[in-house]
């Protein structure tokens, strides 16, 4: 079982810095358990109530139990105080123990400490203290934290008991698949492919919206995850378009290695308008010219190629920038990022996609991140997705006339929230801090095994709903 103490002076804050800690570590996934030491003769109970007048008629064990909770009250009378190795047998199995008090007990510990209460830190003389917790500046050998920075204590005692690694294996509630799409006009009103479709899966069931235009697919996104952070749920959105480019791209366009810092770079050149109308071939030209020889972009319209825009992909060269990330190089079906026209032109959709991204990284600051750029702690998570990883069952589960784009994203909806958390978990972590990765890769299996029961929880009612287009 794994251990961890806070520790400190009374009123130092120790309590509260438990209560913040319990309420981040399970808010990240984990299964919390607290001890806390009190001072002799406490009493939870109160004079009169039923359970009370058991114990004071005798009892040695009273068990109070309802629907919400069990309680049970052990009377020592005269017999020896239990240590805490005997408590902790008597709990059942969680991720971490946070234990408060038993300072003389040999589990790791962070002290909590307040410089108004007059008390000289306990640090210095124990070495089962790992760190400190205080609201002002210290010099210690150990680390020192600010007391109210409950996020980095917690990442702090996660690395200590050798579950930071995991801290991805949040339970989401939600999960969405966004189909998107590069089109200069709006889709027509009757839903049909190379279109947007959402696919939103909760609670066993999954619901499929399309969308005419950019502007009106990320209005009905936000719509929806706002919901869903008014009510407490988690959501994990998937877009399946590149998130970044080959390695050297972003640091060329913004002078970093940084692909978060690329999509605001694309935020300010893109201009994205209500009916779809967009200059992504013009920023493509201008992106291509910060490059020798000719690409790394490519293809586009009558017109929109030339010298500086090959038409083809075998046109470009010398650009020092490889066709593919070393993601899609594991895909067979992956199309290039740099691909602006024609079929699969996912270079199009990424030019397009990602300032929509970022328009979400402003709306929604910290409870928004991108893997595996950053930790997938935040109540959003966005990954990039590719449907096509298990085509093999999308194929053989669309419904009849079903439109392919539709069923990718109705698949793909439910395989994400049928899977296992240590599944989940393991996909998040993968990933190149500067080209990405498509959530999925390698772990293949576990997706269609996930789909297939997906679906077969789904054969006895609808899973999905329709929704008129937007």
């Amino acid at each position: 079982m794994r251990l961890y103490g806070v520790t400190g002076w009374k009123n130092a804050g120790k309590t509260g810095l438990m209560e913040r800690l319990v309420s981040e570590i399970t808010a990240r996934g984990y299964s919390v358990s607290t001890v806390k030491h009190a001072h002799h003769g406490f009493d939870v109970d109160r004079p009169g109530k039923d359970s009370h007048r058991h114990r004071v008629a005798g009892a040695q064990e009273v068990v109070l139990a309802s629907s919400s909770r069990v309680a049970v009250m052990s009377e020592l009378r005269d017999t020896t105080e239990p240590g805490l190795d005997d408590l902790l047998r008597r709990l059942a199995p969680v991720d971490l123990v946070l234990i408060e008090g038993y300072k003389r007990d040999p589990h790791p510990k962070i002290e909590a400490y307040r410089a108004e209460t007059g008390h000289p830190l306990i640090a210095p003389g124990d070495p089962t203290i790992r760190a400190i917790a205080s609201n002002k500046a210290l010099q210690s050998d150990r680390p020192v934290f600010d007391l109210d920075d409950t996020g980095a204590i917690a990442d702090f005692i996660l690395d200590g008991v050798g579950l930071q690694r995991r801290c991805n294996q949040c339970r989401f509630d939600t999960f969405v698949v966004v189909d998107w799409s590069a089109r200069a006009a709006p889709s027509p009103a009757r839903p049909c492919k190379d279109a947007i479709w959402i696919g939103v899966a909760r609670d066993g069931q999954v619901s499929c919206s399309y969308h005419r235009t950019r502007c009106a697919a990320m209005s009905a996104l936000q719509s929806l995850l706002d919901a869903e952070l008014v009510a407490g749920r988690r959501v994990l959105a998937g877009f399946d378009f590149p998130f970044a480019y080959p390695r050297g791209f972003a640091r060329v366009v913004t002078g970093r290695d940084d692909p978060l810092a690329l999509w605001a770079a694309l935020a300010a050149r893109v201009e994205d308008c209500a009916d779809n109308a967009n200059n992504r071939f013009a920023v493509a030209l201008a992106l291509n010219r910060l490059f020798p020889g000719i690409g790394p972009f490519w293809g586009g319209p009558e017109g929109a190629t030339g010298p500086e825009m090959p038409a083809r992909g075998t046109e470009r060269r010398g650009c020092g920038l490889p066709e593919k990330r070393d993601v899609e190089a594991r895909v067979p079906r992956a199309q290039s990022c740099w691909k602006l026209y024609t079929v699969g032109s996912v270079g199009s959709q990424a030019l397009l996609g990602l300032p929509r991204l970022q328009a979400l990284r402003a709306r929604y600051g910290a409870s928004l991140c991108v893997a595996p750029f950053e930790r997938a702690v935040a109540p959003i998570v966005l990954v990039e997705v590719f449907p096509s990883l298990i085509a093999d069952v999308i194929a053989q589960n669309a419904e009849p006339d079903e439109i392919a784009d539709r069923a990718q994203v109705r698949i793909l909806a439910g395989a994400l929230s049928r899977l296992s958390a240590s599944d989940l978990a393991g996909m998040l972590e993968q990933g190149d801090p500067e080209e990405g990765w498509i959530l999925g890769v390698g772990r293949e299996d576990e997706l269609r095994a996930a789909a297939r029961a997906a679906l077969a929880g789904a054969e006895a009612e609808p899973t999905h709903s329709p929704v008129p287009p937007s």
